[in-house]
């Protein structure tokens, strides 16, 4: 799957791009204004120096021209030393100017052509000033003709040319300016059209950029910034009532609204849970109640069929001393007989009253049983509500982590819902495993009672045929040795049974109390049972569905 471009990526990128085109024409704009800059400098440093030198040396010679020519021309040397002293200025003068003109001349900077001027100069300026210092030697001799005449035929000429190749130099540095100058110039105007393209260029860059990311954070958030913080504040405080429309399914507030959805539908089907298992909880301990009622009433039964088993026990053993004493004194025969007839006759109503009482405790053992089955019934619902939950938190923890760091809060009410539907299986597991040893147990005292059922039916028996015995005493007491013998027989196995339902009635009597146990452990966990539907209905208060 490809990873999408994060925002913070989008925009350092255009705003990256928008840079770098403003350092791009940062760059060209400092290149281009480096070349202006260094051809200025060039014509200030060079040609400028050359044109101001060469006009400070036109100056000069002309000037010594016509005061050469005035000095040939006054009659008095008083006036001739003046015109001598102005031409020994004007060379004073262009002798400061040719100082520094050699010195540019001799810079990397300087072209041929130029050195080839200044050198043409040079040459017709050795000429000139030699045919000068002859004029004014000729003049200072007082020949003033000769003077004059040289003057007019080479001095003069020599002049002229020097003038002439002066004005070629200021000539060819004036070219040279005018061409670094529209140099310049073409420069600045590339330069002026450079920059509005490229400012063209970063605003239209800008815009689309702009565009892009407006896009981007729309299709993203899928509606306004602040929307989407007021949607997740209000599913932070637990409103799942709020209505999301987005164009974008894919965006925070599309998936928001998703899991909204899917939320409020969860909470609604916990609330229901938490409600069905309150309820199974309550009926579970309604009849945990009712089970401890029965048990309670199944052991002081157990306690009176114990009584009655000792009473029948001691009532045995009257029976066998009665026939003890038959053997030896027969003679009494005929009063105890009708004393061991009203014996037998108590003792038979007992063991009848026992059969009843062991029938009913029998009936009660079953009921408990039966009840018992129920309650796992019970168990089974509440577990597979349990499970039913811890899915349903599982889902709801799903969709918290989703939803990263906006979820934290819903991944906490699942894993409380989670860790309750848990402890909720634990529970019942619990009470499965007491029904189960409650099952074990009523049925082992339930086989317990059908076998003194059967032992009492033998005992009326028995006692019956005592009773038929002591009939056929009183009406042959020749025979009551014999009957004596049977009753004694009769009275240890009576005792033997006795003493075997006593056991079998306290075995009954541990397992109606192990039974009585299990009804409390029951009867708790059912508590809290409820107690966890309560806590889980609270913790899934706090949401607001629709209808709530």
């Amino acid at each position: 799957m490809k990873t999408p471009v994060r925002l913070a990526t989008r925009i350092g990128l255009g705003f990256a791009a928008i840079v770098s085109l403003l350092v791009l024409i940062t760059a060209v704009g400092m290149q281009r204004v480096s070349v202006i800059d260094a051809t200025l400098q060039d014509v200030s440093d060079n040609a400028a120096k050359v044109q101001r030198y060469a006009i400070n040396f036109r100056g000069s010679v002309h000037n010594r021209a016509i005061a050469i020519r005035d000095a040939v021309l006054v009659n008095n040397d008083r006036e001739l030393e003046i015109h001598l002293a102005e031409v020994t200025s004007l060379e004073k003068a262009y002798t400061e100017s040719a100082l520094p003109m050699d010195v540019l001349m001799s810079s990397a900077g300087v072209t041929p052509e130029e050195r080839e001027l200044l050198r043409a100069i040079k040459e017709v300026e050795t000429r000139t000033l030699a045919s000068t210092q002859a004029v004014i030697d000729l003049r200072r001799a007082g020949n003033i003709a000769a003077a004059q005449a040289l003057l007019l035929s080479r001095t003069s000429g020599d002049y002229s040319e020097w003038l002439k190749r002066i004005n070629a130099l200021i000539d060819y540095e004036e070219a040279t300016i005018k061409a670094q100058l529209n140099s310049v110039q073409t420069t600045a105007s590339r330069f002026s059209g450079l920059m509005l393209l490229a400012t063209g260029a970063a605003l239209v860059l800008g815009i689309v950029l702009a565009l892009l990311i407006i896009r981007f954070v729309q299709s993203t958030l899928g509606a306004e910034p602040v929307e989407v913080a007021e949607a997740i504040r209000r599913l932070a405080a637990g409103d799942l009532r709020q209505t999301m429309t987005t164009r974008y399914p894919d965006s925070v507030m599309g998936v928001l609204k998703t899991t909204l959805e899917q939320l409020a539908d969860t909470i609604t089907q916990v609330r229901k849970a938490a409600q069905e298992v309150n309820h199974s909880s309550s009926q579970l301990s309604a009849t945990s109640t009712r089970n401890n009622d029965h048990i309670s009433l199944q052991t002081r039964e157990a306690e009176q069929v114990a009584t009655a088993i000792a009473q029948m026990a001691a009532t045995v053993s009257e029976v066998a001393g009665y026939a003890s004493k038959a053997a030896s004194a027969t003679r009494e025969a005929d009063n105890e007989v009708e004393s061991g007839n009203l014996l037998v006759a108590g003792t038979t109503h007992a063991i009848e009253e026992l059969a009843v009482t062991l029938g009913q405790t029998t009936t009660t053992v079953e009921q408990v049983s039966k009840d018992s089955e129920q309650i796992e019934t019970v168990i089974e619902v509440i577990n597979a509500i349990a499970a039913q939950t811890n899915l349903l938190a599982l889902n709801a923890a799903i969709e918290a982590a989703r939803a990263g760091e906006h979820g934290r809060g819903f991944a906490v009410v699942a894993d409380e819902v989670r860790s309750l539907a848990n402890r909720t299986q634990q529970s019942t597991q619990e009470i499965r495993e007491m029904i189960s040893n409650l099952q074990s147990g009523t049925a082992t005292a339930a086989h317990t009672m059908r076998n003194c059922c059967e032992l009492v039916s033998r005992t009326v028996t028995q006692t019956r045929n005592a009773q038929s015995a002591l009939a056929k005493i009183s009406q042959e007491v020749g025979a009551i040795n014999d009957m004596n013998a049977q009753i004694a027989s009769a009275a240890v196995q009576q005792n033997a049974v006795a003493e075997d339902v006593a056991r079998n009635i306290n075995r009954i009597h541990d397992s109606t109390i192990k039974s009585a146990n299990g009804s409390l452990e029951v009867a708790s966990a059912s508590q809290e049972l409820q107690s966890l539907a309560d806590r889980l209905t609270q913790k899934v208060a706090i949401f607001k569905v629709g209808g709530a």
